[in-house]
């Protein structure tokens, strides 16, 4: 399974979550949602089972996973789940970002960790209604040194409402920070922990499933 994409984007004063992510190679399926005020506005789901076994199947994978998230984000920007209607052409030229700019946006912030690499001290899996004990540590890519000081946040996505951020710190000398974190009770949905590493102009992200408790 390869880590997915996860952006914040703002139409007409709203703000619309986009979640991309792979299914894993027993369900060769690319899934796109698009969460505002905990709602699911939008499910798009697309196969890949035909570059299965191929040379560069991670490769190929990613490809069509930003290809998809980046059309999911340009409807977005274009107004489609606006609930009054896309509005008027260049509406938001002066006074909001433009797409160019919110899709640079997201590949720094999402597609990062070309020179980080972000793990789980523990690959445990999360539940609803819990509270974990996380440690997450953070290396230089190119050498896996760790990275001290960088700023490693953690966000809820909850399906029932927009994103929220749950901690945010600094890694030791060893790279690594811990702490716990309170997940609520998701009412039976799924949701996800989104782990984001800064250091200087890099940025790497691992995104976890939230369970429905046991």
């Amino acid at each position: 399974m390869i880590t997915g994409y996860n952006t914040d984007v703002e139409y007409a004063g709203r703000v619309y979550h986009v979640q991309t992510e792979d299914k894993g190679d027993s369900n060769p399926v690319i899934e796109t949602l698009v969460y505002s005020r905990g709602a699911i506005l939008e499910s798009r789901r697309s196969s890949y089972a035909d570059v299965l076994k191929s040379d560069h199947e991670e490769k190929a994978v990613l490809r069509l996973m930003e290809q998809q998230h980046r059309r999911m984000v340009r409807e977005v920007c274009n107004g489609k789940f606006d609930p009054e209607g896309p509005k008027p052409f260049g509406y938001n030229i002066i006074s909001h970002r433009t797409l160019d700019e919110v899709v640079l946006e997201w590949l720094a912030a999402d597609r990062g960790g070309m020179g980080l690499g972000i793990d789980l001290a523990e690959e445990e899996t999360f539940y609803e209604n819990s509270e974990p004990n996380i440690g997450v540590i953070v290396r230089d890519a190119g050498g896996g040194q760790p990275v001290e000081g960088a700023v490693v946040s953690v966000r809820l996505l909850d399906p029932r409402s927009k994103p929220v951020k749950i901690f945010e710190g600094l890694t030791s000398r060893e790279g690594k920070v811990e702490t716990s974190v309170k997940i609520p009770d998701l009412e039976g949905q799924q949701g996800a922990l989104i782990f984001q590493v800064r250091h200087g102009d890099l940025a790497a992200e691992l995104t976890r499933p939230v369970l429905p408790s046991r």
